[in-house]
């Protein structure tokens, strides 16, 4: 993996992954999808070897192709990290991340979804072109108009995400019916995810607990410092 993870690639933690991703990897993925012909929906980071795999939406047709390439090999860091959110850690020990402003919605389906919508709202706030709508007081962060509770009318618990580019990202919790893109997680952490005919099999989905939601949450009150404290490889467990 590139060297400012680690000098010896045996050394190199789930951890050390996502805190590179939030530092500047998440905004280097983003030059694969502005380059890619067909638009890429998630990326997996291997913790061992830093090999990275983008993976297009569409799974046939011109430029659908899934492509590796080493962590070093990738674009220069663009200006954000646009809509791009680490899920979890997959079974194979690659970082899994999903760019979601290529899917317009998304379920997670759990006992109690909001811990990882909580996971998902925090790293959206890094970014400042992020803005983000909730009808649930459980994912309300203090981040002024960036992060509004209000009401949406339709009886589902959801969370809107928007950059100013089409198309807003709707995120329900526990739909009623699966859409063709979901996150099943399970009461271990261990999760499924679905992106139409593409799947990951998670042995853990990043969550966030009470007590670390409310030192988030606290902090999101004061000028933004270094984001390793929103994320870990088992945050909120």
């Amino acid at each position: 993996m590139s060297d400012e993870l680690a000098n010896d690639e045996n050394d190199v933690t789930v951890a050390d992954t996502v805190r590179w991703l939030h530092d500047e990897g998440l905004a280097r993925l983003c030059g694969i999808g502005e380059r890619a012909m067909s638009p890429i929906v998630a990326y997996t980071v291997d913790v061992a070897t830093g090999t990275v795999t983008a993976f297009p939406a569409a799974v046939t047709g011109p430029g659908t192709d899934v492509v590796a390439m080493p962590a070093d090999d990738l674009p220069a860091p663009g200006p954000t990290s646009k809509r791009l959110i680490v899920v979890g850690v997959t079974a194979t020990e690659s970082v899994l991340v999903l760019d979601l402003a290529v899917i317009a919605a998304l379920g997670i389906n759990a006992e109690r979804p909001e811990a990882t919508a909580r996971s998902w709202v925090a790293q959206l706030l890094l970014g400042p072109q992020i803005t983000i709508v909730t009808n649930s007081p459980e994912l309300d962060a203090p981040a002024g108009a960036r992060c509004r509770h209000t009401f949406i009318p339709g009886g589902a618990t959801l969370f809107t995400v928007d950059d100013g580019q089409p198309p807003v990202t709707t995120v329900t919790l526990n739909p009623a019916i699966d859409g063709p893109d979901h996150l099943d997680v399970a009461d271990d952490g261990s999760a499924e995810l679905y992106l139409g005919t593409r799947f990951w099999q998670l042995q853990h989905a990043l969550s966030v607990n009470d007590l670390t939601w409310a030192a988030l949450t606290a902090e999101l009150e004061l000028p933004a410092e270094e984001p390793d404290s929103l994320v870990s490889g088992r945050a909120g467990h």
